[in-house]
């Protein structure tokens, strides 16, 4: 007899979730991402058997230098996609933001190619595999070109484009790097292969449903970007400043933990870092992409994003603390489980890592609050206050010789206050209002 109302309550409840664009697109970008995480999820332990935590720590440092150069070698023009409201001017902004990547990812080939051998000596790199060094600039010009088509895709709403293109590139990238690692052919560097087709297959899917020509780029020159050029100029002055040294400071502790422990070290980081980051693949990012054009549009209408901000905030923790609660309490039995008995000090490492990587998740969803507003200044603010931070962490570890865990705690502690931090600039610039 209780049927019946319950079924209408769940047709209401899922009723209310569809009727809401904010979530439905959410949902979209999800689906792919959901589908593409478990792929990474159901393979990672067998590529944690196929490759030990060696080959993981040279990719660990492969996805560092790439994320810093190549999440910023369009000097983040890119992130200014969203905001004009004529479609033409959009694609200029693209246009110009590809000719940085292009210009940019030249000059960094000639400049390993010049300093090849400091490099590989600060890195502590075997000189007998290091020749993928050469292949850092044509993945950082994929990551800037990235940037540039998921801005796109999101402008227009294609968000069934951007959520197959995560399903194409992980799935290219877990065959590639299974392919190699039964083959036992490159094994040094199946991982960083495998993450060079990811690309490709990503952004060919990305390139489908917008108008993104190479051809029409061509024609255009320096007078065709001027004005853009000029009302955006703050993206380069700010945001690029603040993008570089926020990829430092995410991507900063692989590097350094070369330096102050070993490269089996930065395999364990890595690992947990790869699992407990799975939430925010999947949900955090996705989220982050639709708030931050409803954000665009909220502003339009009424003048601040306060709404949905608030809204946002709240599904974010409601979605993030029981993961990070169950994290906390079992990743140090399951990981030697899951991955073998190699990567029993990973689980600890994610224990404590799951306190920081909570707080991150929030804090980074809601991070495009600052583009919304145009706060680029506080952007960079913010970034300069976090690469500050790793370094504080960095002294204290030396000064008091830290172990590799008690490295950890100390990171994942004083990261996890200065998310808080970040999280309550993004509050009041959401609440102020544009319109005054």
């Amino acid at each position: 007899m209780n049927n019946k109302p319950e079924n209408i309550s769940i047709k209401k409840f899922t009723h209310r979730i569809f009727k809401s664009e904010f979530n439905k697109n959410v949902l979209i970008l999800s689906g792919g991402t959901a589908i593409s995480q478990l792929i990474l999820v159901l393979i990672s332990p067998i590529l944690t058997r196929l490759y030990n935590p060696e080959a993981f720590g040279t990719y660990a440092v492969f996805l560092s230098l790439t994320a810093i150069i190549g999440g910023n070698i369009s000097l983040k023009f890119e992130q200014a996609i969203m905001l004009p409201d004529n479609t033409d001017d959009a694609y200029k902004i693209a246009y110009l933001s590809n000719y940085l990547n292009l210009l940019l990812s030249a000059c960094l080939f000639f400049l390993i190619v010049i300093l090849y051998n400091p490099i590989t000596e600060i890195l502590k790199i075997d000189r007998s595999t290091s020749y993928w060094l050469y292949i850092v600039p044509l993945a950082t010009y994929f990551i800037g070109f990235n940037s540039v088509l998921v801005n796109l895709n999101n402008r227009m709403k294609n968000y069934k484009t951007m959520s197959g293109s995560v399903i194409a590139k992980n799935g290219a990238m877990t065959i590639v790097q299974l392919l190699i690692g039964f083959t036992k052919f490159l094994l040094n560097s199946g991982l960083i292969i495998g993450q060079m087709v990811a690309y490709l297959f990503g952004n060919r899917v990305l390139r489908l449903n917008v108008s993104f020509s190479f051809k029409e780029m061509s024609k255009l020159r320096y007078n065709n970007f001027k004005t853009l050029f000029q009302r955006y100029k703050d993206f380069p002055k700010f945001a690029f400043p603040a993008g570089i040294i926020n990829a430092a400071s995410l991507n900063l502790s692989n590097i350094l933990i070369t330096g102050l422990f070993s490269i089996s070290n930065v395999g364990y980081f890595s690992l947990a870092n790869r699992m407990l980051g799975a939430p925010s693949e999947l949900l955090g990012q996705n989220i982050s992409k639709v708030y931050y054009k409803s954000a665009v549009d909220e502003i339009r209408i009424k003048g601040n994003c306060f709404t949905i901000f608030k809204s946002t905030l709240k599904k974010l923790i409601l979605l993030a603390l029981p993961i990070y609660i169950t994290l906390f309490f079992f990743s140090e039995y399951l990981f030697p489980l899951i991955f073998g008995n190699d990567w029993i000090e990973a689980g600890i490492v994610a224990k404590y890592l799951s306190i920081l990587v909570f707080v991150r998740f929030i804090s980074s969803a809601l991070s495009p609050t600052l583009n919304a507003v145009e706060k680029q200044k506080l952007i960079l603010i913010n970034n300069i206050i976090l690469l500050v931070g790793n370094f504080i962490v960095i002294g204290i570890s030396l000064l008091l010789n830290f172990e590799f865990i008690s490295f950890i705690i100390l990171y994942s502690l004083l990261m996890a206050f200065l998310y808080l931090y970040f999280l309550l600039t993004f509050f009041f610039a959401a609440k102020r209002n544009l319109k005054k």
